[in-house]
């Protein structure tokens, strides 16, 4: 549906001069920052593993770039599974305390997300009436980083005071939302000081940051009118949340509409906006498939045995 939506109304022909006018240089920079940026997803997962196990660069980035390969290349977003049974499969690492690891670096990408979203409301040229969103995007991220301390530092009284909250509620609504709580308060085992959280959130900062370079570089390749910085920040927040949509593998027609409502924004048309999805999306795509496919290789594994080892693990720790 997203990808009819996307087409629609397209101009092949314009669209074909707009990609046949690229500047080539830009290509290769793209597909690097694509790059860089799952080499930082791996640093932050590593701050995030350390009351686990310390774990190697190496490894951890194999983990991560053969899952990110596996959201583009399955459908339901299987990578997120395999990432962590890859890692804890290489590592002897427990599985479920890695999962948990996992839901807490989507945290970490929504607060960002929520920052960068403030940040390009406010610097938008949008009515003053829109504008105050930004704020409220702002007072989120601080709100997240409240909480965070809260979890952080006491863990059992935030979940029991939730729980008091809640009891009023049915149990099919709160026993989910506390398991929730549970799993990311476990998660955040690792950032009991201050230096943990903010170097988890530096590399938050740094992950999002060279994707929207990605974004950033395309606009110059395709040399459009939109104010780069500004331009860069809105689109990784606008195609983060259209790419989160469920859908098939790849995210293809929801990586297109989000880029095309991104650039309406800034009165890009349709035709030449498809065009600028299509040319960030392959670069991003094949840098994310050729680098999980690289590890896919190197490790020796099969699915087949990563799938066996998953039930095993799941058993194990249903028991405990």
């Amino acid at each position: 549906m997203f990808l009819w939506i996307a087409v629609r109304d397209v101009s092949w022909g314009e669209t074909s001069a707009a990609l046949a006018s690229a500047r080539m240089l830009y290509l290769l920079p793209i597909l690097l920052a694509a790059g860089v940026s799952l080499y930082f997803r791996a640093l932050r997962w590593g701050v995030l593993l350390l009351p686990l196990a310390p774990v190697s660069r190496r490894s951890l980035f194999a983990a991560t770039a053969m899952g990110f390969a596996a959201n583009m290349l399955l459908p339901l977003r299987a990578g997120e599974v395999l990432r962590p049974l890859v890692l804890a499969r290489k590592e002897g690492l427990p599985l479920a305390p890695t999962v948990a690891t996992v839901a807490v670096e989507r945290l970490f990408d929504m607060a960002t997300l929520v920052l960068f979203f403030g940040v390009a409301t406010l610097a938008l040229p949008l009515p003053p009436e829109w504008q105050r969103y930004g704020w409220l995007f702002l007072a989120t991220f601080v709100a997240f980083l409240v909480v965070l301390v809260v979890l952080q530092h006491f863990p059992g009284r935030a979940v029991e005071l939730l729980a008091a909250v809640l009891r009023p509620a049915p149990a099919r609504l709160a026993g989910p939302l506390l398991h929730a709580v549970r799993q990311f308060a476990d998660g955040l085992g690792s950032l009991r000081s201050a230096a943990a959280v903010g170097l988890a959130m530096l590399y938050s900062l740094a992950v999002w940051l060279t994707l929207a370079l990605t974004f950033g570089l395309g606009l110059s390749a395709l040399d459009l009118p939109v104010p780069w910085v500004r331009g860069a920040l809105s689109l990784t927040s606008i195609v983060a949340i259209a790419v989160a949509i469920p859908g098939g593998p790849g995210f293809i027609g929801m990586f297109q509409v989000g880029c095309e409502v991104g650039l309406a924004v800034y009165g890009v048309g349709k035709s030449v906006s498809f065009s600028y999805s299509v040319l960030v999306h392959v670069m991003q795509f094949a840098s994310t498939v050729l680098l999980g496919l690289y590890f896919f290789l190197r490790e020796s594994f099969t699915l087949k045995e990563i799938r066996a080892e998953a039930g095993e693990s799941w058993r194990d720790a249903g028991a405990s």
